[in-house]
């Protein structure tokens, strides 16, 4: 669905047409989804939040701009109520981060993309994943996280960097097990 497409939506939606919301949330629900992920990674968490995401969308759909992009619009307002989500538990208790598997944990189903970014900051991560997963724009990227578009270029080709030479370290592990058990296999026959 393009940004026009969706604007339409949300315009229906606005007019009284309540099935325009089920169109709206299919289309931006992943991004959305990845906007917590990025912060948090606790699965209930993460749908208690979009749930509330959606819900201050919804109240706050009058401000939106027509013709402006949407998905980010949606997307800062996830990552805000995601982080706010942090500082609320955060000033309720203050708990050692190998002690909260609900922010900081991984599930299996993300495995691949805790480990190709294990060795990234948090605004890279969360900038690999507006632009490779949701496919935002820098200038997108820039105005969801409100960071100047430079530093978004600096930190995406840094975090392509890390990841490239994590998928290098990891191949390499590989071909050592590799010869090792070829080495082993060899001695038991």
């Amino acid at each position: 669905m393009t940004n026009k497409e969706l604007d339409k939506c949300i315009i229906d939606f606005l007019d009284g047409d309540e099935s325009s919301f089920d169109l709206i949330y299919h289309e931006t629900k992943k991004s959305v989804y990845l906007s917590i992920y990025t912060i948090i990674k606790n699965q209930d968490t993460i749908e208690d939040l979009m749930q509330d995401t959606y819900m201050k969308a919804i109240n706050a759909l009058n401000y939106y701009k027509i013709g402006t992009n949407f998905k980010a619009w949606i997307s800062r307002i996830a990552r805000n109520n995601a982080l706010n989500y942090i500082k609320r538990k955060n000033r309720e208790e203050i708990i050692d981060a190998a002690e909260r598997p609900d922010i900081y944990g991984s599930t299996s189903e993300s495995y691949f993309l805790d480990f190709a970014t294990r060795n990234l900051t948090e605004m890279e991560k969360d900038i690999i994943i507006y632009r490779v997963i949701l496919d935002l724009k820098f200038k997108e990227i820039a105005d969801v996280m409100d960071i100047p578009l430079g530093t978004i270029y600096w930190n995406y080709q840094n975090a392509i960097k890390k990841i490239k030479e994590e998928i290098q370290e990891w191949n390499s592990e590989i071909s050592r097990k590799s010869s090792k058990l070829k080495s082993i296999t060899s001695l038991m026959c």
